[in-house]
């Protein structure tokens, strides 16, 4: 993923740019009103199974749009936008649930990468019979030190000043994105995201939302006493050098769900696995909605 040649990483970035034109021209965003919170969503593609799409902290309904076009060939894809307003896991799974039920679908593969993660478990856990199966990548659960002391640096976070917090995150992921493809495309991508209206708002209200997220699996624990764990099939997608989440905490991870399979992706994966390594990064996906579909 490195060393790539200028002309190399010009012609990246035309395509991408190009991919980026298309989705807009052929996906219009869309907007569900549930209680206070208004909740953006693109839906796209066709196909017997539907895979909802959760993405980490700050995402944006466009901000997975390269996996919504791979997984849209066979398959419906949605993917959505957090509200300010939705800070608790109730919120959320209230949005989540409203539009499951606009679209009339009864169930749906979710998706879930690092805060989309926590995410998509806190809705198992509510409403399991919703779910086909579960991809939990660049996730996991903190243990040891790390369960108290990365929960206290996200607290803190979330009292930073939006435009100061802006600056850091925005900082953080032009180092992630260095080794993707199209490196100069996604960087300003990302910049641009963080750029809009609400942007620092969105940022501060997932980082309270994660703490939220973490105090609801204390009090709602994923257990061997809980049975769909049991029976779901479970895709865990981890990365050899991703800093957010160590190989204990992946292995824990996966001994929640008796029918999980994990992929540990090589050096140079980093945390943002679904850009870095996009072809192994869909693959493992459909292999998961095909073992939901079975």
């Amino acid at each position: 993923m490195t060393g790539r040649l200028p002309q190399e990483e010009t012609t990246d970035t035309l395509q991408m740019q190009q991919l980026l034109c298309t989705f807009r021209e052929t996906h219009i965003k869309q907007h569900l009103r549930v209680g206070e919170d208004c909740w953006e969503y693109i839906v796209g593609g066709s196909g017997r199974q539907t895979i909802f799409i959760v993405g980490g902290g700050g995402s944006g309904a466009e901000s997975s749009f390269t996996l919504n076009v791979a997984l849209e060939s066979g398959a419906r894809a949605i993917s959505f936008c957090i509200p300010t307003s939705a800070a608790t896991p109730d919120r959320v799974t209230e949005g989540i649930l409203a539009i499951l039920d606009s679209l009339q679908l009864r169930h749906a593969v979710f998706l879930g990468h690092s805060l989309g993660g926590l995410i998509i478990q806190s809705f198992a856990v509510r409403h399991p019979q919703r779910i086909a199966g579960l991809v939990l990548a660049n996730t996991g659960f903190y243990l040891g030190v790390r369960a108290w002391a990365l929960p206290a640096f996200v607290a803190v976070m979330a009292r930073v000043p939006p435009t100061l917090l802006l600056r850091m995150v925005g900082s953080q992921m032009d180092r992630l994105l260095k080794p993707v493809p199209a490196a100069s495309f996604w960087q300003q991508f990302y910049r641009n995201e963080l750029a809009e209206p609400h942007a620092g708002a969105r940022l501060r209200h997932q980082g309270i939302l994660m703490l939220n997220l973490i105090r609801f699996f204390r009090d709602h624990p994923i257990s061997p006493a809980l049975q769909w764990p049991h029976t779901l099939p479970v895709a865990i997608i981890a990365s050899e050098d991703d800093r957010g989440f160590t190989p204990r905490e992946t292995a824990y991870l996966g001994s929640l769900y008796q029918r999980s399979e994990t992929t540990v992706l090589p050096v140079g994966t980093g945390h943002l696995s679904f850009l870095t390594r996009p072809d192994d990064y869909v693959r493992l996906v459909q292999q998961l909605v095909a073992r939901a579909s079975t």
